[in-house]
């Protein structure tokens, strides 16, 4: 059987091409909110009625009851986090790349803060945070009243904590085109880095590669029918040329 890719995972075709429509409410429901994850009972509260119907959860149900229901509908796209007081479903990252998240949506917080706001428990989230420090990838700031604060290095533009090598990603990235192009010969940007749902670094990082090796090739258009969200997950170069559409030189994936 052919394989797909979700986030670095080979999988059957059919789990790539359709997502449970629970599962896909929930992307599309933290895609939303741009949260990488929610706790149990906000994800119930944002699905449709229709879904908690056919899950059979009541309005008193309890999160490991809801827990037991939708963990068969998460697919490979989502996990389930646990902290100490609450229960979370979000995409599926590795502890890393959340605290990097994190920093970025809220520079400034103090280590403790940061605690509060991650779905794990506070040893694994320190022992994260303290190999993200000795790689340089965080960095602290000692304010004039001795409060310390965490900020993402300057000096590494790219986090590079992605597991999957270069060569894997481009994989995956070519193979992203082909799904959601199916056969197009030029396919939407923005689609592609939606389907992916990499880091913005990361996502630009292996298209300005492929660019330099002559791989894709970009295409400029018409933005006035797009929305700002679609013009925003396209691709603007140095010099401010917005790329819409991209098309693929060589053989195809399979």
């Amino acid at each position: 059987m052919k394989k797909g890719i979700i986030h670095g995972k080979f999988l059957p075709d059919m789990e790539t091409s359709t997502l449970s429509h629970i599962e896909k409410e929930i992307l599309d429901l933290l895609k939303k909110k741009n949260r990488d994850y929610l706790t149990v009972k906000q994800v119930i509260a944002g699905i449709s009625s229709t879904s908690r119907k056919h899950l059979g959860l009541s309005g008193k149900a309890t999160s490991s009851e809801i827990l037991a229901k939708l963990t068969s509908h998460l697919g490979n796209s989502l996990q389930i986090y646990k902290a100490a007081r609450s229960t979370y479903i979000g995409y599926r990252k590795s502890l890393e790349e959340l605290i990097l998240n994190k920093i970025r949506q809220k520079p400034g917080l103090s280590s403790k803060q940061l605690g509060r706001e991650l779905p794990v428990l506070k040893k694994n989230y320190l022992k994260a945070l303290n190999h993200l420090l000795e790689k340089s990838f965080v960095i602290c700031i000692v304010r004039e009243d001795h409060s310390v604060s965490l900020k993402i290095s300057d000096k590494v533009p790219i986090p590079g904590i992605e597991k999957e090598d270069h060569a894997e990603d481009r994989t995956a990235f070519k193979r992203a085109y082909y799904r959601v192009g199916k056969g197009r010969s030029f396919v939407p940007i923005h689609q592609i880095r939606e389907y992916l749902h990499w880091p913005r670094e990361r996502f630009d990082r292996v298209l300005t590669e492929l660019m330099a090796d002559y791989a894709v090739e970009l295409h400029g258009g018409d933005p006035s029918t797009m929305t700002e969200a679609e013009i925003k997950n396209s691709f603007m170069d140095e010099s401010g040329m917005l790329y819409i559409t991209l098309s693929w030189r060589g053989e195809e994936i399979r």
